[in-house]
Formats: structure tokens, C-alpha cells, sequence
């Protein structure tokens, strides 16, 4: 007759369960019979030893002389109520917090570039593409986990490098070149039901990859590729909503950074409607970022009608006298009323964030609010290039800048403005600026402004916000070469050297002017406080449009000996000197 057993108890502390170490293994019956063990084997099982659980030592274990080695404890995940009070807990160590990692090298690379990296690398665009969507991709597609451990290693180096832009050293960067091959064999793998959605999230990335190496000739065919492939896949929902928008920026880089006679496809039919209203900073970049590409696409065009013959020293000889063609004209009528129709929906899109700053700035801490206040200044400056390219495209220089005073006046107000709301602390107050980011920031767009204005000291004071707005990278645009290439174009044009000129006692301070709201505003809005509004959207904007406004000022903002300002200028001349700066060959 079988003997009756008792109930066995598995919750004694750890030293009463568990066998002393070299314990041989007994013969342990098997279901319906018996298996004999070898001798040599060892068990990890329970041992028959009465605990009494005392705590924190039992009584058992200090009797005996051991030492207690206290308790394991089991929370019970199907009882949640009662997890709190139950009295075993059993902890899990995963071998891979990121699926698909083979080692813990990579796994830290995707943990930077999950904390660090991603969130730095839009800029001032919309951080979502890289935050999310390429992190959910890098867990189930391994080209798209390879690139983003490229891009961290990259991105890790030159964060920790003394000299923000210092190059990398080719030797530091086997990892990334390793990863960087293995996404790209990584792609005749891709089994997705929509591989080219996939195929080009990994073209952002190798672009990306290439933005921080430096190599402008890889990432313009991996633009070139990218754009190709747009156009001829299906034209899906998500690829609309996220790609089509880094690529029509992309088209942008490539416009400035390419050869003169580089020919690169048109990607604005693929754009959708003009949306009625504004919900999101996104979704006003979006069309701001069409009509920006449109304009270029325009003083590309107009540039490569007029072939200017250089001088033996490269630089170009005086402009003669051309004809623009009459499509020119219909093209710039139809990039000024979608400028006008952006700043519309912009003026009504704005009060709403000006209520999203006064939330952020009463309930979040470390000026969170200041995000939103950059967002909108670089869009409305942006918007002010786009403005003051089309005065002086086909304008005679005199006429079209004094048409861009108020448009001049209008970016520094707004940027100083947004110089005074820097908050102390946070995120935007570190003076370690991120080393990279792949969107094009203010940099650019100011040393634009420099290049078509013929003022001193607006120039001069543009100079100046360049060199706390700018990154020290943003895509191919290094904050010091343009910063460099300003100086030399200002020397140059006023025939003098950049330090007397910023020596001149006569340079206007535009941060002692606070913006103010517009002037149709209701009484009470006035006073409210200022550091929640938008810098002045411009109630003289449409008369700065029509060309009037500006003839009592006539000269007022002619304080220096100007060469030449058009087209050719802006397009020609400071690449002369841009160039040399890029492959090194003069220094600052």
C-alpha cells in the first residue's frame, strides 16, 4: 500500500531549498517507470529540510550554524490585486532588451541612439520619424536595425568628441562601416508586403549616414535613388505621410550641393491638395517646405539661363544685361499667392499655439514652451527667404532689395526676440549643442539671408544670431565654414577687412525691441504678456508685397559699397567661395 505523502512546501528560504553544491543525484521515479541517474550527475532540486520561514533569518538556519540566505520573492502576474503581498518575486534578465541584437555593443548603440540620438537628429522638424518610426522598424527589419546602429556609432563619437567638428578618423569607424554593408545585403532580404516603403525608410538612413561622414557624393546618389524610387512605387498612405516629406527636403540639399548641370526629378506632383487649415507644426512645414523647393527649383533654372565667364582669378565677371523669360514671371505669380495663402493659414493656426506656450510654460518645467516658439520662428524666417528670393530674382538689384527691407526687418526682430525667451535651463539652455542633425536648421537660412543683403548692419547683426541659432552641423551645412563664407563675402563686397567692421559703433541693436501682436487685436490682448506671442505677423505684409512702403526709406539701408546682388550672386558667388571651404583648401 502506498504511503501517504505530504503537501511539499517550496517556500522556505533559499539556504533550507537548495542542495548543497556536489549533492549526487537520487534515483527519481519517471511516470510509469523508474529511471536510474548516473552518479556523476547533479541536481538543483529542493532539499527535504523543514524551514520555518522565520524573518529575516529562519531559526533553522542560525541554529545549525549556516547562513541564511533570506527569501525569493514571486510576484503573480494573473494577481495583480494581490501582487503587493505575495512572498516569492522571480526576476527575468532578458538576453536582448532590442530584438534581433547579437551582442551587447549593439544593443548600447541602439540604446543611444533610442536616448540620445533620435531625439536630437530632426532639428527643427518634427522628431517622430526618428523617436518612433525607425525604432519600430529596427525590432523585425535587420537593414534597418544595421543603419541605426551605424548612425549611433557615428553620432557617439563625434557627441564625445572635444571639437565639435572635428572629423571622425577612419579608424573609428570600422563598427559603422561593418553595420553600414551589413544593411545594405540587408535589403535583398526585405520580405515586407511593402518593400519599397521599406527600401526607402533605409535611403533616409544611408543618407543620414552619409551626412555624418561627410561624403557629399555618396549621400546625393542615395538622394538621387531615393527620389527615383518615389516616383515610380505605389503611393502608399504611410509613405505620403512620412517619407514624402524628409524627401521633398532632401531635393533641397541635393539643389544646393550639386554640380551645376545636375538634373534631379521634380517631386512636387506628388504632393496632395492645399490644405485648408493648420493642426499641426508638421503639416505647415509640409507646404512651407513645397514652396521652398518650388522657389529654389526657379533660381536653379533662372541661374543656368545666364552663363556668366569667369576671370582668371574664378571670380565672375560684371552681369549683362538678359531676358527673362515670361514662364519665369507665371512661376513666381504662383509661388507668391501659395506664399500668401501659407501665411493665412499660418496667422490662423498661430493663436492656437500661442495657447499650447502658455500651457507648456505653466505646467512643464525647463522651458518647454521654447520649442514651440522655435518651430514658429524658423518656419515664418524660412518663409521671409522664400519672399525675398522672389524680389530679387528677376528684379534689378536696387529695386528688388528695397522691396525686402521690411522682410530684412521682420526676421531680426523675430529672431531676437526669440534670443530673449532662451530659457536658463533644459534641454535648450545646454551649451553642448548636438553635434548633428540631419534637417536643415537656421544655419542655412540665415547665411542665405547674409549672402542677399546689401545692409552692414543688418548683415552684421545676422552674423551675429547665426552664431547662437546654428549648429555646428546641420546635414552638410558646418556652422564655422558658413559663418567663414559670410565674413569673406562681406569683406569682399564693402572692401574692408570683418573685424573693423564689427568694430563700427553704428550697428543697431534689434533685441531691444519686443514684438509686439498684431494691430487688429482686441484691447485685452494687448495686455497680456508678450513672452507667450508670436513675434509681430507682420500687418504690413501686404504692402510690403505690392512693392510700396519703402520709398521714404530709400537709401536709409544703403551703408557699405555693395559689387552685385541677384540671382547670380546669391547662387554664384558665395559657392565660389563655399566650395573651397568644404574640401579645405582655404582656412577660416
Amino acid at each position: 500500500m502506498a504511503r501517504k505523502g505530504n503537501r511539499k512546501v517550496r517556500t522556505g528560504c533559499i539556504t533550507c531549498k537548495t542542495p548543497p553544491v556536489g549533492e549526487r543525484k537520487r534515483t527519481v521515479p519517471c511516470s510509469s517507470l523508474y529511471c536510474q541517474v548516473q552518479p556523476s550527475d547533479k541536481i538543483d532540486r529542493a532539499r527535504k529540510v523543514k524551514c520555518d520561514e522565520g524573518k529575516p533569518s529562519c531559526v533553522r538556519c542560525i541554529k545549525t550554524g549556516r547562513v541564511c540566505d533570506g527569501y525569493l520573492l514571486k510576484i503573480d502576474v494573473r494577481d495583480p490585486v494581490g501582487s503587493r503581498d505575495a512572498t516569492t518575486l522571480t526576476l527575468h534578465r532578458p538576453h536582448h532588451v532590442f530584438p534581433g541584437t547579437k551582442s551587447s555593443s549593439e544593443g548600447h548603440a541602439l540604446q543611444f541612439f533610442c536616448e540620445t540620438a533620435g531625439p536630437l537628429m530632426s532639428g527643427t522638424a518634427d522628431p517622430y520619424f526618428w523617436t518612433n518610426i525607425v525604432l519600430q522598424f529596427s525590432a523585425f527589419e535587420p537593414a534597418v536595425r544595421h543603419a541605426v546602429i551605424s548612425i549611433s556609432d557615428l553620432f557617439q563619437q563625434s557627441y564625445y568628441t572635444p571639437e565639435s567638428n572635428a572629423k571622425i578618423r577612419f579608424d573609428d569607424q570600422t563598427i559603422a562601416l561593418k553595420h553600414y554593408n551589413n544593411a545594405i545585403h540587408g535589403l535583398k532580404d526585405i520580405k515586407s508586403e511593402h518593400k519599397e516603403s521599406v527600401v526607402l525608410l533605409v535611403c533616409v538612413l544611408f543618407v543620414c549616414i552619409e551626412f555624418i561622414r561627410g561624403d557629399r557624393e555618396a549621400a546625393l546618389r542615395h538622394c538621387t535613388h531615393g527620389v527615383e524610387i518615389l516616383k515610380t512605387s505605389p503611393q502608399h498612405a504611410w509613405t505620403q505621410q512620412h517619407l514624402l516629406p524628409i524627401f521633398r527636403r532632401l531635393n533641397e540639399f541635393a539643389f544646393f550641393f550639386s554640380d551645376e548641370n545636375s538634373e534631379f526629378s521634380d517631386i512636387s506632383d506628388l504632393a496632395g491638395p492645399i490644405p485648408t487649415t493648420f493642426s499641426t507644426f508638421s503639416e505647415a512645414q509640409e507646404m512651407l517646405d513645397g514652396i521652398f523647393n518650388h522657389t529654389t527649383r526657379i533660381m536653379r533654372s533662372s541661374r543656368k539661363s545666364h552663363s556668366l565667364p569667369k576671370t582668371a582669378s574664378g571670380m565672375f565677371e560684371p552681369q549683362k544685361r538678359i531676358s527673362v523669360f515670361s514662364q519665369y514671371f507665371t512661376d513666381k505669380s504662383t509661388i507668391s499667392r501659395l506664399l500668401n495663402t501659407w501665411l493665412k493659414l499660418f496667422s490662423e493656426f498661430d493663436p492656437k499655439m500661442t495657447e499650447l506656450d502658455a500651457l507648456a510654460a505653466k505646467h512643464c518645467k525647463y522651458g518647454a514652451d521654447y520649442g514651440l516658439k522655435m518651430y514658429r520662428c524658423f518656419l515664418l524666417t524660412r518663409y521671409e527667404c522664400c519672399r525675398i528670393w522672389l524680389n530679387i530674382a528677376f528684379d534689378d538689384p536696387k529695386s528688388g532689395y528695397e522691396r525686402s527691407v521690411d522682410n530684412f526687418d521682420r526676421v531680426l526682430k523675430q529672431l531676437s526676440w526669440l534670443e530673449s525667451q532662451i530659457p536658463h535651463e533644459g534641454p535648450f539652455s545646454d551649451p553642448v549643442s548636438p553635434p548633428f542633425v540631419f534637417e536643415t536648421g537656421f544655419g542655412a537660412n540665415l547665411f542665405f539671408l547674409v549672402t542677399t543683403c546689401c545692409d552692414l548692419e543688418m548683415r552684421l547683426e545676422l552674423i551675429r544670431l547665426m552664431s547662437i541659432f546654428a549648429l555646428p552641423r546641420e546635414n552638410l551645412w558646418g556652422k564655422d565654414v558658413l559663418t567663414a563664407a559670410a565674413r569673406k563675402i562681406i569683406e569682399v563686397e564693402h572692401g574692408t577687412k570683418f573685424e573693423d567692421l564689427v568694430q563700427s559703433p553704428t550697428v543697431p541693436s534689434y533685441s531691444e525691441e519686443t514684438p509686439t501682436e498684431d494691430e487688429d487685436e482686441d484691447a485685452e490682448a494687448e495686455e497680456e504678456e508678450t513672452d507667450f506671442g508670436t513675434p509681430e505677423i507682420w500687418a504690413e505684409q501686404r504692402e510690403s508685397q505690392s512693392g510700396t512702403g519703402t520709398g521714404d526709406e530709400e537709401g536709409a539701408h544703403k551703408s557699405g559699397k555693395v559689387l552685385r546682388r541677384d540671382n547670380l550672386a546669391l547662387f554664384g558667388s558665395y559657392l565660389l567661395i563655399l566650395n573651397p571651404f568644404m574640401s579645405g583648401k582655404i582656412g577660416s
